[in-house]
């Protein structure tokens, strides 16, 4: 390996990280207030949303696909959920409901794309407009109230001093990234990124390890849906309106490769970190928090020429 590869490798790996450190420094000292305690904390509730879709969405760019439609399943899954609560069905029942939508939704995805070769981007997106299309009939675009308090720990309760999202972040992080770097099927999601067709003549059941992954990234967005609703206190079909950027941006800036065959769920994680950082340094600064949106744009464009020149 010459050096230019190794230091590409390390770019790779820990660039993420510098800029998340340098932001942080440039945040805290143009406002005192963002690095203290509550502030930290309330950046990792904040993020642990978009990282934990991202975690779906990483499988998923990583064998070259892309779904734009997890923002739909998640306002989906909010607005069924929090109709089934309403109605006083139980917390349990309500929430599976809500995780087999999300995976019924992107079983469809997946079958789409596999069996008729469909391009990913325009599938995904019909079926996020289908979503929101359901979510907004369901309830005449108007929010559901009336959850229990129960259900609301799950986006506003904490254990010890951490909140309860992370905590699922923890979880839904480290078991993915044993799938994806200690197991043969992690191997396969690699390979099926860099080469599809070789993949497949080594063994690989291509169209059904893509399916199962629409499948995880499917429950990933639903969780994501269940902890808004649950931190919001209601379902709205407008509250996973800027999902679908902020996770394809933490991914793509996480070093997850737009062409598939590389990433990681610790760059993805780290991306979603850094997105939420800007908005929160930028709403502690007084600034307008849509400005988020023209950052991540621009970063997303960025990313998109450098993945283009390698």
């Amino acid at each position: 390996m010459d050096k230019k590869e190794k230091y590409r490798q390390i770019i790779n790996q820990y660039g993420i990280l510098f800029v998340v450190v340098l932001i942080g420094i440039v945040f805290t000292l143009s406002n005192k207030n963002f690095l203290t305690t509550d502030n930290v904390i309330n950046i990792f509730r904040q993020m642990a949303v978009t990282a934990i879709v991202a975690i779906g969405m990483t499988f998923i760019m990583i064998t070259g696909d892309i779904d734009v439609g997890v923002g739909g399943v998640a306002c989906l899954t909010g607005i069924v959920i929090s109709l089934l609560m309403s109605r006083g069905i139980s917390i349990p029942l309500a929430l599976l409901a809500g995780l087999l939508v999300g995976a019924a939704l992107e079983f469809l995805n997946g079958a789409l794309v596999t069996r008729f070769a469909l391009p990913p981007m325009v599938v995904t997106l019909g079926t996020m407009n289908l979503a929101n299309g359901i979510a907004s009939l369901l309830t005449g675009g108007t929010a559901v109230y009336g959850l229990p308090e129960g259900f609301l720990v799950i986006g506003r309760g904490s254990f010890l001093g951490v909140p309860n999202q992370v905590w699922l972040l923890a979880v839904f992080a480290i078991v993915s990234t044993v799938v994806l770097n200690k197991t043969p099927f992690g191997r396969h999601v690699y390979a099926i990124g860099g080469n599809a067709e070789v993949a497949k003549l080594s063994g690989i059941h291509v169209k059904k390890v893509k399916i199962f992954l629409y499948i995880v990234s499917g429950i990933c967005a639903s969780v994501g849906g269940i902890i808004l609703s649950s931190r919001t206190g209601s379902g709205q079909p407008t509250l996973a309106a800027t999902m679908n950027m902020n996770v394809i941006t933490a991914v793509a800036i996480g070093g997850t490769s737009l062409n598939g065959g590389s990433g990681t769920i610790w760059g993805s994680i780290m991306g979603a970190l850094l997105l939420t950082m800007i908005t929160n340094g930028l709403n502690v600064n007084g600034i307008n928090s849509y400005w988020q949106l023209v950052v991540s744009a621009i970063v997303l464009i960025i990313t998109i020429i450098v993945n283009r020149n390698d």
